[in-house]
């Protein structure tokens, strides 16, 4: 009720890649003052969620529920020092635990690299692709900080390699990775659908899909509060420190017509993904699926 009339042309990924490549360099704080931090918090549970998700394959007697499924609840602490994942140990050798360790992942659209090195915090070895070149070069950047290059030559995480590319077009193999995941990113597709295709594609058999996004709260006034709330203080804020509201208001516009995880379900469905399921974060601002190959 509170958007502006959304032109589907928006999504044309060269206009998607100039529009972010804009924003990059303060994309990452932008994310931190218009959530009130929460978005370290939905990494923290993403990256949760793909640790569940490989370890519980999919199997014909799990049912497809939606947001009442056991798993995808509270994250348990997980190994990190950045990017929203706490550090944690085994307990004994004050090692770092690496439930991901030898593990490829791709982590599609992902932006400035905060999921990329929240999985290789875990021990994963992630390539992370985004069609925005000013994203990729910001992930680059932090991948050179002094406390991940030396986690990494330590051997306390997996490796990040960044490329540019489009998710509705991946250029990798077939079955090539164990988990594909996507945060933030799927809505701003011009075929979501079709994104889920191609990481379906890539992913080896059995292996998970998942995906974070923001979403819509239930009830009334909580929901038009937080439209309200999107509508004003993100592109406010986002323009502040930016330079570039009108994309801000933009991202707006996506969130509020986006059908949320439930519709993310349905879609993971008609991609012929398995077993689709859902879970809200902070009264459903924002959502994590999953469903494997």
């Amino acid at each position: 009720m509170f958007g502006a009339y959304f032109d589907e042309s928006s999504r044309d990924p060269a206009r998607q890649a100039h529009r972010f490549d804009r924003i990059a360099g303060r994309y990452d704080l932008v994310n931190d003052v218009a959530s009130w931090g929460f978005s370290r918090q939905w990494t923290q549970a993403f990256a949760h969620a793909v640790v569940e998700s490989v370890a519980e394959p999919a199997v014909e007697s799990v049912a497809e529920s939606i947001d009442e499924r056991p798993g995808l609840t509270h994250p348990r602490p997980l190994d990190g020092c950045a990017d929203g994942v706490d550090g944690s140990d085994d307990g004994r050798t004050g090692h770092p635990i690496r439930p991901l360790e030898g593990l490829s992942i791709l982590d599609v659209a992902c932006g400035t690299g905060t999921s990329s090195r929240a999985l290789a915090q875990l021990g994963a070895n992630v390539i992370g692709c985004d069609i925005s070149e000013g994203m990729i070069a910001k992930a680059r950047q932090c991948e050179t900080a002094h406390d991940v290059v030396a986690a990494r030559a330590g051997g306390a995480r997996g490796s990040v390699v960044y490329c540019v590319g489009d998710a509705t077009d991946l250029g990798f193999a077939d079955n090539r990775f164990d988990a594909v995941t996507c945060c933030y990113g799927l809505r701003n597709m011009p075929s979501p659908v079709e994104a889920l295709r191609q990481m379906r594609r890539v992913a080896k058999p059995g292996a998970p899909i998942v995906t974070l996004d923001f979403d819509m709260p239930a009830g009334l006034v909580v929901s038009n509060a937080y439209r309200l709330y999107d509508a004003v203080v993100l592109p406010l804020v986002g323009g502040l420190l930016t330079g570039h509201p009108s994309d801000y208001r933009y991202l707006t516009q996506t969130i509020e017509q986006w059908p949320g995880r439930r519709g993310v379900a349905h879609m993971m469905r008609v991609a012929g993904l398995r077993h689709p399921q859902c879970k809200p974060l902070t009264m459903g601002i924002a959502s994590l699926n999953r469903a494997w190959k």
